[in-house]
């Protein structure tokens, strides 16, 4: 829409504010939900919590879907399968090449399937605000060591895989609780 009367660096800085000022609006309720999460680990409440964080998560991302047909309206060309569910698990693998990526998915995705958790690098736990939101929405964090680490410390050899299968174990089990 505004792209047919605003010139491209104006749209980018438009766009760029309006991303900024809704991932602030919704980092609000995911950090009181994450802070809940944390004071409160009761089995029994995680459930809520997570239904509550992944659907503050999803509203972002809705409110990010706005923004992108306000300021540079994007024409998809999508085949998906139409039985897609909410109620199932899927197995998302992109070769990441930048953060548009993410949006792109996030897009494609939302509200289609559970929202989608992303295999992050443990230093992006340290992310301003959002490495935060991403431990409350239960994203797996990787720890990835070099070779020359792995050759001085054989004992840590397989571990990011074994924290792959405890991240599928875990959103296996918040699969049931859908």
């Amino acid at each position: 829409m505004l792209s047919r009367f605003m010139p491209d660096f104006l749209i980018g800085s438009i766009s760029f504010v309006l991303h900024v000022v809704n991932t602030l609006f919704w980092v609000i309720p995911i950090f009181i939900l994450a802070f809940i999460k944390l004071l409160l680990p009761f089995v029994w409440l995680k459930p809520s919590l997570d239904s509550l964080l992944n659907a503050s998560a999803s509203s972002w991302i809705s409110v990010n879907q706005l923004i992108i047909k306000l300021t540079k309206p994007i024409e998809w060309n999508i085949d998906l399968p139409q039985n897609l569910s909410t109620k199932d698990w899927y197995l998302v693998v992109a070769n990441h090449q930048s953060w548009v990526d993410i949006l792109v998915l996030q897009s494609i995705f939302n509200k289609k399937i559970p929202f989608i958790k992303f295999f992050l690098k443990q230093q992006l736990m340290w992310v301003p605000f959002l490495g935060v939101a991403w431990w409350a929405l239960d994203f797996p964090f990787m720890k990835r060591y070099s070779k020359s680490y792995i050759k001085k410390n054989p004992h840590k050899k397989g571990q990011d895989f074994e924290t792959t299968k405890k991240a599928c174990e875990s959103l296996r089990r918040s699969l049931f609780q859908l």
